[in-house]
């Protein structure tokens, strides 16, 4: 049996000190409390011993925090400042003594306390912690700035009356500064108060030359006017000054969330035929416009690339599986603000299934180009065995029947060796369908107008109406030569057609279209092995063939991406 370690009960060491410290620091003002008005000397310590609270609370959370020790030494000050005031002796009245060592300190303990302060926080090692030191000197100086205009200007009851609210406004500003977890650029509550001094000017500015005129022309009510006049002003650059605050920080941040208009703004371009792998700059381009980052890139795989510089790695996670990575450049060296950090977090999961799914994409692309491959393989096997073999048995048997038809003609030899060169004209035909060779050594449109005139003095009027003029892939190449080869093919030996349109040209869209269209009888549509393996092509290549029979004949229809 396991026996559980024994958990801490009641308050640690630390916090009772602290706690002795801000029962030390209130004991010197508690006499004060006597009289229907507080002495001036009680009220000069009264703020002080707010210091030792933030410091048990600093030190509950942690017993070795420099911070909440240096508090906690700060809730004593009253009682030291007391006890040197009594024990110089002087006037015999205590509180005159105390109130007189007060004043003799000044902003001393003011400043004293600020040093503590600065060396009990963390060193400004990061951003966070030279933001926490350029705030607690920031109230700082407030504070000393209004200590010092109390003692100037107001005698020793409002210097007191300040220093008791400051000291104790000081300890809150302490604590928030030593727990909050972010803090904002110093220059953003500027811009705050830079909008605010804006929209008071333009209605003060309003109001004033409002009056001034209504004074001039001698109109009643001319106070009401020019209130009237301010409150308005205010109220127009009021949205103004309010949407420039939100360009300017939308601009270093990003704008937190996308909206509907982002999104159809950033996707413009997208249509079904754009290659998949465009979705990833796309999902780039929305984390920036969210998150405010300089650059962002998005790379599929399971590899972990070293990022560039003071860039910012996310890893792309699905299922366990790392799907990819998020690379981001934020505008400031150490990083991207934490608030920037939780938008980029918040899109990671819906990233991570687009670049999962653009992976399989591409996957199945290359498995495509794969099948591709062997099929063009077997089919370079198949033209080997039909040049190689069938080609020269049908060239051999058409020589003898020809020279046994010189010897003796008879009606037989000739129809046999008729059909001896139909045969041979058919398989040179599906042996220029197969390969591709025969674009080796030339374009696709010479190919094309080759392919067109072997089929002079065949049968039916052939056309072509080519309007390509930028080449294609090699792929989309093969295919619509094989497309135009298989369609002059059927409409020669099924369709008895009088005339053939083929007509090839390219699409604003970025896609070639082919079509044969003959004038023959049509019929059903019954696609073999040919008609069969051009669709599975077009398929793979992402686009379709069609074949339709209608009253003035077929039409076969191939649409691909170039």
């Amino acid at each position: 049996m396991t026996v559980p370690a024994s958990i801490p009960r009641g308050l640690s060491r630390a916090v009772v000190v602290a706690g002795a410290a801000t029962a030390v620091g209130v004991a010197p003002g508690i006499p004060g409390f006597e009289g229907a008005v507080m002495p001036t000397g009680a009220l000069f310590g009264f703020g002080w011993p707010a210091f030792g609270i933030v410091g048990a609370l600093l030190l509950d959370r942690d017993s070795r925090s420099r911070l909440g020790w240096s508090c906690a030494a700060l809730a004593v000050l009253p009682a030291v400042v007391v006890a040197v005031a009594l024990a110089s002796g002087g006037d015999p009245s205590r509180w005159a003594r105390v109130e007189h060592a007060w004043t003799g300190l000044g902003v001393a303990p003011v400043v004293v306390a600020f040093a503590v302060i600065a060396w009990g926080l963390d060193r400004p090692a990061d951003r966070m912690s030279r933001r926490r030191l350029v705030w607690l000197v920031v109230w700082s100086a407030g504070f000393v700035t209004a200590a010092l205009l109390a003692a100037a200007g107001g005698g020793p009851r409002v210097a007191a009356t300040v220093e008791a609210l400051g000291a104790a406004a000081m300890a809150g500003v302490v604590f928030r500064l030593a727990t909050v977890r972010e803090l904002r650029p110093v220059d953003e509550p500027v811009l705050d108060a830079a909008v605010a001094v804006l929209t008071l000017l333009a209605g003060a500015g309003a109001g004033t030359a409002v009056r001034a005129v209504g004074q001039r022309a001698g109109l009643p009510g001319v106070d009401v006017s020019g209130v009237f006049a301010a409150v308005v002003a205010a109220a127009l650059v009021l949205p103004a000054a309010l949407w420039l605050r939100r360009a300017l920080l939308s601009r270093r941040y990003g704008r937190g969330t996308l909206s509907p208009a982002d999104v159809e703004q950033i996707t413009a371009d997208l249509h079904a035929e754009a290659d998949v792998r465009a979705l990833l700059s796309k999902a780039a381009a929305m984390i920036a416009a969210a998150s405010g980052h300089r650059r962002v890139e998005i790379v599929i795989g399971p590899d972990a690339p070293e990022p560039p510089g003071h860039w910012v790695l996310y890893p792309l996670i699905v299922a366990g599986t790392r799907a990819g990575t998020v690379f981001l450049e934020p505008r400031h060296p150490e990083g991207p603000e934490p608030w920037q950090e939780r938008v980029v977090r918040q899109l990671l999961p819906t990233v991570a299934l687009m670049a999962r799914a653009v992976s399989l994409a591409v996957e199945a692309d290359h498995a495509r180009r794969d099948v591709a491959r062997h099929r063009d393989a077997e089919r370079a096997r198949i033209l080997g065995d039909l040049h190689d073999g069938i080609g020269p048995v049908l060239a051999g048997m058409s020589l003898r029947v020809r020279a046994e038809l010189r010897r003796s003609p008879t009606p037989l030899l000739e129809a046999l060796a008729a059909e001896l060169a139909g045969c041979r004209g058919d398989l040179r035909r599906v042996v220029s369908g197969l390969t591709p060779s025969v674009l080796d050594d030339t374009d696709l449109s010479t190919a094309l107008a080759r392919l067109v005139g072997t089929f002079t003095g065949q049968g039916p009027s052939v056309t072509l109406d080519d309007r390509l003029e930028t080449p294609l892939a090699a792929p989309v190449t093969v295919a619509v030569y094989r497309t135009v080869a298989e369609g002059l093919t059927n409409a020669l030996r099924h369709a008895r057609a009088a005339r053939v349109a083929v007509a090839v040209r390219a699409t604003p869209g970025g896609r070639v279209l082919v079509e044969v269209h003959d004038d023959g009888a049509g019929g059903p549509i019954n696609p073999g092995v040919g008609l069969s393996s051009l669709r599975r092509r077009a398929e793979e290549l992402g686009g379709t063939l069609d074949v339709a029979a209608g009253p003035d004949g077929t039409r076969l229809r191939l649409e691909l991406p170039a």
